[in-house]
C-alpha cells in the first residue's frame, strides 16, 4: 500500500506503542486460542463448535456461507481468527462487535494512493484514488470515511476522491470500504494546529443484519439517493454514536453521506431524515427513514419507515412501517405495519398488518391482519384476519382464524378448527355443526333454520310462517343459540334457546316470543335425521306508542296458544306455555 511521504517516525512509534498498550488491557476475541479437529464435517457445525468453545456468536449473511460444504481442519492452540482463515480460504475479513463476530465476504483487496494532504483555510484537504490491487485497475463507488470527524464521501469513476476535514484530532484516520472487497485504514497526522483540550473521538461500532431491506422498498427506492445506497451497502453494519444529528431532506444533513451510519439521541429532520437509528427522540415535518433500529419517540406528518427493529412509540399522519420487530406503540391515519413480530398496540384509521407474531391489541376501522399467531385482541369495522394459531378475541363483521383458541364475535365467522367458541349470525368451522331445519310447532305451520358452529355452541338463524284462510297471518323471524349434544351414534339432544319476532298484520305492536326448545334429534342416514321435543314460551305484546289507541286486536298467538298455557296474562302483557316442534333437520 502506499503511504503519504508526511507520515513520520514520531506518528508510527505512538501507533505502535498505543496498540501495544491497548493489546496489553483487552484481548481480541480473534486472538483466543482454539483447538479443532475435524474431518470432512459441514462448515456450519464446525462453526457451532467454535462459537461453543470461545463464548461467542457468528454473524454472517447465510448467501454468502456455505454452511453446508465438507471441511476438514487440525488446529492445535490456533488463534480463531488462523483457524477462521484455514476455513475460509482467506476469503473473509473478521469484525468484531459485542459478543459476535462478523464475518464478511471480501476475497478482494484494495488500495489507496494519496494524492494530497494539505491546510486550505480551516480545512484539512485529503485527496487520492483507490485502486483494485491484483487488476491495478482503479474502482467506482467505494466509500472512503474518516470515522472521528465522521465525514465520508464515493470515488468517483476514476477511483478519485476527496475529504474537506474539519475539528479532527491529531491523527486521520482513512477507511476504505466497498463490497467484496477487504476493509482497509490508513493513518498520518493532520497538518492542521491541534488546540489545547481534548476532543471526545466518536463511538463506532458494527451491528449484525441485513439493513438493506429498507432501501429496497418503493419509500426508499423515492427518498433515497443511488449515492446514499451504495455508501450503506459499503459500510453495512458500522454504526456511529452522536447525539444530535438534523436534516432537511436525506442529501441535506449535519453529517453528510455518513447520516446512515449514525445513531443519535436527538434527530430532527424538517422535511425528512435518512439516518442509521436513534435512541430517544425523532421528529420531522413529512417523514423520518431509519436503516436499522430506533428505540424512541418517532413522529412524522406523512410516514415513518424503520430497517431493523423499534421500541417506543410511532406516531404517523399517514404510515408507520417496521421491517423488524415491534414492541411498543404504532398509530396512524391510515397504516401501519410490522414485518417481523409486534408486541403493544397498533391503532390506524385503516388498516393493521403483522407479519409474523402479534401479542397486543390491533385496531383498525377496516382490516387487522396477522400472518403469524395472534395473541390478544383484534378489533375492526369490517374483517380480521389470523393465518395461524388465535389465542384471545376478534371482533369485526366478519373474522377468520386458520386454528381458534379464544372467542369470534361477528356477523360471520371463520376457523379453520373446531376449537374456540364463535358468536355470529353464520359461523363455519371445521368438522363444525351445519344444519338446515324444516319443522313445524304449536304457532308456526312452517320453520326454516341454519344451524352453523360447532357442537359445544351454534348459532340459529330462523324464519317461520304460517297462514290460513279463516284465522289471521303471522310471519316469525328471530336469532337463537344452540348446543349438540350427542346421546349415542345416532341420537343427540339439543337444548336451544331463541328470541323471535312475530309480525301480526302490521308493526304497531312489539311481540316478541321467547323460546326454550328441547328437542331430540335421531339420525336416520347420513345427512338426514328427524327432531322432536317440548319447548317452554314466553310471549310478550306491547304498543309502541302507549299514547295513542291499541288498533290491533290480533288474538292469533292466544288462540293457538290457549290451550298449553301456564302464565296468563294478567294484565301485564306476558304469557307463557309449554309447547311442541319436530321436524327434518339435512346436513
Amino acid at each position: 500500500m502506499f503511504m503519504n511521504s508526511k507520515i513520520t517516525l514520531i506518528s508510527f512509534l505512538f501507533l505502535l506503542f498505543s496498540g501495544a498498550f491497548f493489546s496489553a488491557h483487552a484481548q481480541s476475541m480473534l486472538d483466543i486460542p482454539i483447538s479443532v479437529q475435524a474431518d470432512k464435517k459441514p462448515l456450519g457445525n464446525i462453526l457451532g463448535l467454535m462459537e461453543q468453545k470461545g463464548n461467542f456468536r457468528f454473524a454472517y449473511y447465510s448467501k454468502l456461507v456455505a454452511k453446508d460444504s465438507l471441511v476438514s481442519i487440525h488446529a492445535d492452540q490456533s488463534t480463531i481468527k488462523d483457524v477462521l482463515d484455514q476455513l475460509l480460504k482467506n476469503r473473509y475479513e473478521y469484525k468484531e462487535s459485542k459478543g459476535f463476530i462478523i464475518l464478511r465476504y471480501a476475497p478482494l483487496e484494495l488500495a489507496l494512493v494519496l494524492e494530497k494532504n494539505s491546510v486550505v483555510g480551516d480545512y484539512q484537504v485529503v485527496n487520492g484514488y483507490i485502486m483494485d490491487v491484483q487488476t491495478n485497475k482503479r474502482i467506482e463507488n467505494a466509500s472512503v470515511y474518516e470515522k472521528n470527524a465522521l465525514q465520508s464521501t464515493l470515488t468517483d469513476k476514476e477511483g478519485f476522491f476527496e475529504l474537506k476535514l474539519k475539528n479532527i484530532p491529531e491523527t486521520i484516520e482513512l477507511t476504505v470500504v466497498k463490497e467484496n472487497y477487504k476493509t482497509i485504514t490508513t493513518i498520518f497526522l493532520s497538518e492542521i494546529k491541534i488546540q489545547m483540550g481534548s476532543r471526545k473521538s466518536a463511538n463506532s461500532d458494527y451491528v449484525d443484519g441485513d439493513f438493506s431491506a429498507v432501501e429496497r422498498s418503493g419509500i426508499g427506492r423515492f427518498f433515497i439517493s443511488s449515492k446514499q445506497k451504495i455508501q450503506s451497502l459499503n459500510l453495512g453494519g458500522l454504526i456511529s454514536e452522536v447525539p444530535v444529528q438534523a436534516s432537511l431532506i436525506p442529501s441535506l444533513s449535519t453529517r453528510g453521506m455518513m447520516n446512515s451510519q449514525i445513531n443519535s439521541s436527538v434527530s430532527l429532520n424538517l422535511l425528512g431524515g435518512y439516518t442509521g437509528g436513534v435512541r430517544g427522540v425523532e421528529m420531522a415535518g413529512l417523514y423520518n427513514i431509519n436503516r436499522m433500529n430506533v428505540h424512541a419517540l418517532q413522529m412524522a406528518g406523512i410516514f415513518n419507515t424503520v430497517g431493523g427493529s423499534v421500541k417506543g412509540v410511532q406516531l404517523a399522519g399517514v404510515y408507520n412501517n417496521v421491517f423488524g420487530d415491534l414492541n411498543g406503540l404504532q398509530m396512524s391515519g391510515i397504516h401501519n405495519s410490522v414485518k417481523g413480530s409486534q408486541i403493544g398496540l397498533q391503532i390506524s384509521g385503516i388498516y393493521n398488518h403483522t407479519q409474523q407474531d402479534s401479542k397486543g391489541i390491533q385496531i383498525a376501522a377496516i382490516y387487522n391482519n396477522v400472518n403469524g399467531s395472534q395473541n390478544g385482541l383484534q378489533i375492526s369495522g369490517i374483517y380480521n384476519a389470523g393465518h395461524q394459531k388465535v389465542r384471545g378475541m376478534q371482533i369485526a363483521a366478519l373474522n377468520y382464524a386458520k386454528e381458534l383458541d379464544g372467542l369470534q364475535i361477528g356477523l360471520i365467522n371463520f376457523a379453520g378448527s373446531p376449537s374456540g367458541y364463535s358468536f355470529g349470525l353464520l359461523n363455519f368451522k371445521k368438522d363444525g355443526y351445519q344444519k338446515f331445519s324444516v319443522t313445524r310447532n304449536e304457532i308456526s305451520d312452517i320453520n326454516l333454520a341454519i344451524k352453523t358452529g360447532d357442537n359445544k355452541l351454534y348459532t340459529i338463524l330462523m324464519v317461520g310462517k304460517s297462514e290460513r284462510t279463516n284465522e289471521e297471518k303471522l310471519t316469525s323471524f328471530g336469532f337463537g343459540l344452540g348446543k349438540n349434544a350427542p346421546l349415542g351414534n345416532r341420537l343427540s339432544y339439543n337444548p336451544e334457546i331463541s328470541i323471535q319476532y312475530l309480525y301480526l298484520g302490521n308493526w304497531d305492536r312489539y311481540n316478541f316470543v321467547y323460546k326454550f326448545d328441547s328437542p331430540f334429534t335421531f339420525r336416520i342416514l347420513k345427512g338426514v335425521a328427524l327432531s322432536a321435543g317440548p319447548s317452554f314460551n314466553l310471549y310478550s305484546s306491547e304498543r309502541r306508542d302507549k299514547s295513542s289507541p291499541d288498533i290491533n286486536n290480533s288474538t292469533f298467538v292466544q288462540n293457538r296458544t290457549k290451550r298449553y298455557n301456564v302464565i296468563k296474562d294478567n294484565g301485564n302483557g306476558i304469557t307463557g306455555w309449554v309447547g311442541w316442534s319436530f321436524g327434518l333437520t339435512l346436513f
